[in-house]
């Protein structure tokens, strides 16, 4: 949202108490949470092929004028419990629908990025049913998570076959999405979300290779670790023999400036601005022993 220019416009709050402290906190993230409720807005079934929409100009310009979509956030009764008791005035309602918008691109880059890697590795959702291992995933994807989030995806492939995303990570908050993946093929036009709370080669171990889950055709990490030694890590995947097939910015990272805890001063950054694909060997090593 919205910050003032000044420090000093800041109102003074004092807490008596850590416990009033804690529980100033709490009421705020609930205010928040509820207030995320009603993100992102209802979209549009994607008029053209994929591979058309190369970037959130032509997204924005298939889904038309937004404002009606974002206005009823901007008068929902969680907008207004958010600024009555945030202890700020409200910004004006231009300002503050370019903020929910840049909040719901954040949401959005999720479905779209997936998208993205579906396109960039041919995978046909049309052919078959697809399942997507979304590595990493932490408190960011998963925080009041709902089994519909991805939904984009379906709006992107119209009657697709099916597509499973299993979100899994240590980070992974528990809630509707927490329930088993798939042993066999998913409900064709739909996206099916499931949870696993723990490391990537633990659910590998544990679920995939016991059948309880498919193996993934596509391996996604919204952020594994690796941007501030890409380059180090770019060299370790050719000493590998990996097949680093492209690099480069993603035309669908969120728009909602980040402010890194760890760095307060250095600019914000943008979630899954920037990706590295490449194709692994498992398979390929699979096919050699078989044959």
């Amino acid at each position: 949202m919205p910050k003032s220019n000044s420090v000093s416009d800041k109102p003074h709050k004092a807490f008596h108490s850590t416990k009033e402290m804690f529980e100033k906190m709490e009421e705020s993230f609930k205010i928040c949470a509820q207030c995320e409720r009603d993100l992102p807005f209802p979209t549009q079934v994607w008029p053209c092929p994929p591979n058309k929409v190369n970037g959130w100009r032509d997204w924005l310009c298939m889904q038309g004028d937004l404002t009606p979509k974002l206005d009823p956030i901007l008068s929902g009764q969680n907008m207004i419990d958010l600024w009555s008791n945030g202890s700020r005035p409200r910004p004006e309602d231009s300002e503050l629908r370019e903020s929910v918008w840049r909040v719901c691109s954040e949401f959005l880059s999720r479905p779209l990025t997936i998208g993205l890697g579906i396109r960039m590795f041919q995978l046909d959702p049309y052919s078959r049913p697809l399942t997507v291992h979304l590595v990493g995933a932490s408190h960011n994807e998963t925080l009041g998570a709902r089994t519909t989030d991805l939904d984009e995806l379906s709006r992107m492939f119209p009657g697709h076959q099916g597509l499973e995303v299993v979100m899994v990570g240590p980070e992974v908050v528990p809630g509707p999405i927490m329930r088993p993946p798939l042993r066999a093929f998913g409900p064709r036009g739909r996206v099916y979300i499931s949870g696993y709370k723990g490391l990537y080669h633990e659910f590998w171990e544990e679920v995939v290779e016991k059948g309880n889950a498919a193996k993934p055709n596509l391996v996604v990490g919204f952020h594994p670790g690796i941007n501030a030694e890409l380059q180090k890590t770019l060299h370790l995947f050719m000493e590998m023999e990996i097949c680093v097939k492209e690099t480069g910015s993603n035309p669908f990272c969120s728009l909602k400036p980040e402010q890194m805890p760890k760095s307060p001063n250095k600019t914000p950054i943008y979630a899954n601005a920037h990706y590295v694909s490449f194709q692994g060997l498992l398979e390929i090593k699979e096919e050699e022993g078989q044959n």
